[in-house]
């Protein structure tokens, strides 16, 4: 199985053997820190990689300098070449956050009730009352639910302060 992507760009420009140690190299961060490989271009003269850490459920997420430092370390063992690299660092879905203490804030800060979600989502009120609980666990997908149903009712309230700072013309 082909764990750097495009690896074959590096075939007659090193040792098969050392092929299949940088694989077995980048199997172990792929396992332990979600991070990636691939091959951009590989001449005799210069390397480039495409890095990219996905979601990492160590919660080790490593910043951009660190995936540069990995990929070149990686790479240098293996090669004696410049190795230019193209990082894509983690970014967390801004529903990761979503847990049940963070829809219990929200639902006392907008004042929505268990029944109100219940109307506007249709959701039965024995799921509802797990998630918000925290009896059963939240999906990526009801996390995302609750956050852009949190987002739409602040919208729907900013919009009615709005309408209520209304202020009569003034006729100098």
């Amino acid at each position: 199985m082909e764990i750097i992507k495009n690896i074959y760009k590096l075939v007659g420009i090193v040792r098969h053997i050392d092929l299949l140690r940088l694989e077995e190299s980048a199997k172990q961060y792929l396992n332990q820190l979600n991070i990636s490989f691939e091959i951009i271009t590989a001449k005799s003269s210069a390397l480039k990689v495409k890095t990219r850490q996905w979601k990492c459920n160590s919660g080790n997420h490593a910043e951009i300098p660190m995936l540069i430092s990995l990929t070149q370390d990686l790479f240098g063992r293996f090669l004696n070449l410049p190795v230019t690299v193209h990082p894509i660092a983690y970014t967390p879905a801004v529903v990761d956050d979503v847990e049940p203490e963070w829809i219990s804030d929200k639902m006392l800060n907008l004042g929505a009730t268990l029944k109100d979600i219940h109307k506007d989502t249709g959701i039965d009120k024995l799921n509802l009352s797990s998630w918000i609980n925290g009896t059963q666990p939240l999906s990526q997908d009801v996390k995302a639910m609750f956050f852009y149903y949190f987002e739409c009712i602040q919208q729907r309230k900013d919009q009615n302060t709005k309408q209520k700072e209304f202020t009569e013309p003034c006729y100098n």
